[in-house]
């Protein structure tokens, strides 16, 4: 490539060359001829492959690296201490107010200055602005903002903490520790979905944990807004691939629904292995469906399943598996469940016997009815002249036997009625009939 060529022949000559090939020339360019970069940049930017944002990505970081150092320099009204680090986006320094006015710490980024060759910084800075009204607990707060020698700073809350994948390195943690954190997250990107800005690059290095764990969500993806401000087909955006959507690897703008993958994907870096059916394994499934309409609708939705999940309450994507809500209430509640089972087993097994008994009475009853009204046709109503004229004993005997011969009599009434039945007998044995007093006399 000609170094003297016009913008128009660069601008041509790079769209015919391959990815390796424009990051060579692209790289070239800026250092030979920094303000014919700055004009063919956006060009490119606008008629870029899938791998644009890897190409900008590999010259921003590749600019950052020789970015100039601000250590214990003064910027507007800040004093830079020391870099706490940098990244494709831009360096970030820690720093205190240069007039001692407030004892507060700080951190200011500066934004990579190649970024205002491709945005414009005033579309930068009005993004910034936008996070400077953000105010949630789990955001790291932005206080300030401004251009200096050209270059777009922001001055934010300096948070004292790690990194989540640094964090857990560091600390052996509970599945219900984890949840509790991803739902910090969670809370964070439901505020800020709320005010109109989505993050656009989450994953674990953009999420700080302190020592009483709790989070702080750190670099929103600030050249979102840019692209469309500038009027580009394809977004040109920073991002992780092993936690970005596909509509957002594909250069389409990012929205709520790619912050909701994104979530996706970092629970299933924090909770790996779940079973496909489990309450946990349902949730990363609908957070990562590759097409966006069948994903959670809303930030608050995940939260609000992940929030029952840690409270053992059902969740909404198993409401409708039959006996689910009991297990739910089960698990929740587990002594005052099965107390309450064992009642209503007690309660069961009583009300039975209850019942059987009643039964058995009843049919008992009804045994004994059939029993005194054979007794009494036979002593009062037979017709048998035979009948009429058997002794008592015989008649006592025959009764007897008929008690006996009964296969319907429960054993202990046929005890009953036949003692009652020999006590009479043995009586009349015992004395002589009056019949039998008479003939003495």
């Amino acid at each position: 490539m000609k170094l003297d060529s016009s913008k128009t022949d660069v601008y041509y000559l790079l769209l015919d060359l391959d990815d390796q090939q424009k990051r060579e020339a692209l790289d070239k360019l800026q250092k030979h001829q920094p303000e014919l970069y700055q004009q063919v940049a956006p060009l490119v930017a606008a008629e870029s492959s899938d791998h644009l944002d890897q190409l900008f990505q590999f010259t921003f970081e590749h600019s950052a690296s020789s970015q100039v150092d601000y250590t214990d320099q003064q910027i507007d009204k800040y004093h830079i201490l020391h870099e706490l680090g940098r990244g494709g986006m831009g360096v970030v320094y820690a720093a205190c107010r240069a007039d001692k006015a407030f004892e507060q710490k700080l951190a200011i980024k500066l934004l990579q200055s190649d970024l205002a060759q491709v945005f414009d910084n005033r579309a930068l800075f009005g993004e910034a602005q936008l996070l400077a009204k953000l105010n949630h607990p789990n955001i790291a707060k932005v206080f300030d903002g401004g251009i200096h020698n050209g270059e777009v700073y922001i001055v934010m809350e300096h948070v004292e903490g790690t990194s989540l994948d640094t964090f857990l390195s560091q600390h052996a943690l509970s599945l219900t520790q984890k949840l509790n954190l991803f739902g910090q997250v969670c809370s964070a990107l439901e505020y800020s979905h709320h005010q109109g800005i989505v993050h656009g690059d989450i994953k674990p290095e953009n999420i700080l944990v302190d020592e009483y764990q709790h989070i702080k969500l750190i670099d929103f993806n600030l050249t979102q807004k840019a692209n469309v401000s500038l009027g580009y087909s394809e977004c040109l955006t920073a991002f992780s691939k092993a936690f970005a959507s596909p509509e957002q690897q594909q250069g389409k703008p990012v929205t709520a629904s790619s912050d909701i993958y994104a979530l996706g994907k970092l629970l299933m870096w924090l909770c790996p292995h779940q079973a496909r059916f489990s309450d946990l394994g349902m949730i990363q499934q609908r957070a990562t469906e590759h097409h966006s309409a069948k994903r959670f609708g809303s930030v608050t939705t995940l939260k609000q399943d992940i929030e029952a999940l840690l409270e053992k309450r059902p969740i909404s994507l198993k409401r409708h598996v039959p006996f689910y809500r009991s297990l739910r209430l089960f698990q929740r509640n587990p002594v005052i469940s099965s107390l309450c089972l064992l009642l209503i087993g007690l309660g069961g097994y009583f009300s039975s016997s209850l019942a059987y008994k009643n039964q058995q009475l009843e049919h008992e009853k009804r045994i004994a009815e059939n029993m005194i009204f054979e007794v009494s046709s036979m002593m009062f109503h037979s017709k048998s002249q035979a009948a009429q004229q058997m002794p008592l004993p015989s008649f006592l005997d025959l009764t007897r036997r008929r008690i006996l011969a009964n296969p319907d009599m429960p054993k202990h009434i046929k005890q009953k009625l036949l003692l009652v039945m020999m006590t009479p007998i043995e009586e009349k044995a015992a004395s002589p009939s009056s019949t039998d007093k008479d003939k003495v006399k």
